[in-house]
This record gives structure tokens, sequence and C-alpha cells, in this order.
């Protein structure tokens, strides 16, 4: 991150169901933790859709700050596209 502080992330498939338990999508979920966050504080979990695009539920609660999510999902957007274009 830009003020040096670390996440891990995984990636795993994430199966979006309608009301009806029926599956509309597949994201991309990217669960992030800080590095040395015992508490959990800074963990959380963003989707991404197969075209690129962050996907946010409208009824998520999360602890972690909307600046901070900016930033992630920034970053994860920047590195992404350096691994396609090798720049």
């Amino acid at each position: 991150m830009e003020d040096s502080s670390i996440f891990y992330y995984s990636i795993s498939p994430y199966d979006l169901k309608n009301a009806l338990g029926h599956n509309i999508a597949v994201l991309q979920e990217y669960n992030f933790a800080k590095k040395g966050d015992e508490s959990g504080q800074n963990s959380c979990k963003l989707y991404k859709t197969k075209d690129g695009n962050w996907y946010d539920f409208g009824d998520s609660k999360t602890s972690v700050e909307k600046g901070l999510l900016r930033l992630l999902k920034s970053a994860i957007d920047a590195k992404e596209n350096k691994e396609v274009t090798g720049v």
C-alpha cells in the first residue's frame, strides 16, 4: 500500500445467489488481512466480477473504513493491470 502497510489476501470463487437460491454470477472473493493485526479489525472481503468491476453488497457490514476499502481496490486493480500489460 502507499502508506507502507502490508495486507495479505487470497482469492477464491464466490457464488452470488438470488433470493430463490439460484446462482446468478460467480465473483472473485478477495479476503484481506492486515499484517500484524491479530484482532481482525482490518480484515475484510471484497468482490469483483469477471469483467473486472468491484461488486459491493448493499447490506455488508464491515469495520474497515471506506477509504481503506478504496485503497485496497485501487492497489489490486493496479497490480492486476501491471500483470496484464507487463508494465
